[in-house]
């Protein structure tokens, strides 16, 4: 796919960021159609072309999200956070993985073209991910999926040792599994504990209440 040049001095207006969604809208069918190939040769975009498609996905998530989990503010917090997070996800990982090839593997790479590869790894889990409210475990099978595709990604794209990148990922994949499952395993004692507060005792003593507020107040 032919790249959206930004000559020097250039500023974005209203017609370059059309040009810019076309060209995203244009590219995430055929990749979605399948991402293992397609992020095997990830193209050539400049920044603001991979801004605008991470702030697109926030955004078209961050909605989707809202509405499965059927809340107003969910909706409206995912149109402002849910771009901001991504971008600030992606650059996370693309600084912990530049530095980790430039250091482990001795390779200095083009931090821009391994951006974009992050993104492109993120976006078939970050869909799937829509679902998570309602199915906790997705989660789980979105890490496992964006690893992977990382690290197809970066052999491809950077011929880097498959062995060598896979145990790297593979490391950092199994933190955040590790992570969420910590985060499952307190959402669900917690629960518990509240559920436990709610005696049969403690039930009818809140009813007494109510009944004796009720009979004051007349």
């Amino acid at each position: 796919m032919t790249q959206i040049p930004s000559p020097p001095g250039f500023k974005l207006n209203w017609n370059e960021v059309k040009l810019r969604l076309k060209e995203v809208f244009l590219f995430m069918p055929q990749y979605l159609k399948n991402p293992h190939e397609g992020i095997k040769r990830a193209p050539h975009w400049d920044w603001w072309t991979i801004i605008i498609l991470e702030i697109s996905l926030g955004i078209l998530t961050g909605i989707l999200s809202g509405l499965v989990s059927r809340h107003i503010l969910a909706i409206l917090g995912g149109i402002i956070i849910a771009p901001i997070m991504n971008l600030i996800v992606s650059a996370t990982i693309t600084g912990i993985m530049y530095y980790i090839c430039l250091f482990l593997l001795k390779t200095e790479i083009e931090f821009k073209k391994l951006f974009t590869v992050v993104v492109l790894a993120k976006i078939p889990s970050q869909l799937l991910s829509v679902v998570s409210p309602i199915a906790k475990p997705i989660a789980l099978i979105c890490i496992v999926m964006a690893a992977f595709l990382l690290v197809v990604g970066l052999v491809e794209n950077f011929m880097l040792d498959k062995k060598k990148v896979t145990k790297i990922v593979g490391t950092l994949a199994g933190i955040l599994i590790l992570f969420w499952l910590y985060s499952v395993i307190i959402d669900a004692t917690g629960t518990k504990i509240k559920v436990q507060e709610y005696t049969p005792e403690s039930l009818d003593q809140i009813s007494k209440e109510i009944g004796e507020a009720t009979e004051g107040s007349r």
